[in-house]
């Protein structure tokens, strides 16, 4: 009996990156869950820098108020956190998931990303991409 090779769907990442996704989710691959559980990040600031379109994920004490807990697999293999008003705030708009290249500053603590111009301040454009519901 002949074998037939099983194409791979996925491949292993092993650079960082981070998933903005419209329901309001940043979600971290599996390499960005790696450098926070080795760092022992499991609370970060939400950054914005709306001038070069780039947020950051700063590591934080948990006794900050303006702290986001992190959630990161036990096995590493990828991690998230609810970010919907930051979101909302940025004028966050791509209709459909979107996974992008993050950079790890170790010095800094901070995992940087950013944002394709076309998806930023659309709320603030007067655009939005959500579904609306109409009342009759």
């Amino acid at each position: 009996m002949p074998y037939e090779v099983f194409q791979r769907t996925t491949v292993r990442v092993e650079e960082p990156t981070l998933s903005l996704t419209p329901e309001g989710r940043i979600g971290l691959n599996s390499a960005a869950a790696r450098i926070f559980a080795e760092a022992g990040i499991k609370t970060v600031l939400l950054l914005w820098d709306k001038v070069s379109n780039k947020c950051a994920l700063k590591a934080a004490p948990k006794t900050d108020k303006n702290a986001y807990a992190v959630s990161v697999a036990q096995n590493k293999r990828g991690g998230s956190l609810t970010a919907k008003s930051f979101l909302s705030h940025i004028g966050w708009g791509a209709p459909h998931r979107e996974t992008l290249a993050a950079v790890w500053n170790e010095k800094e603590k901070i995992l940087e990303v950013t944002l394709p111009q076309k998806y930023v301040g659309l709320e603030m454009r007067g655009v939005d991409k959500r579904k609306k519901k109409t009342s009759s």
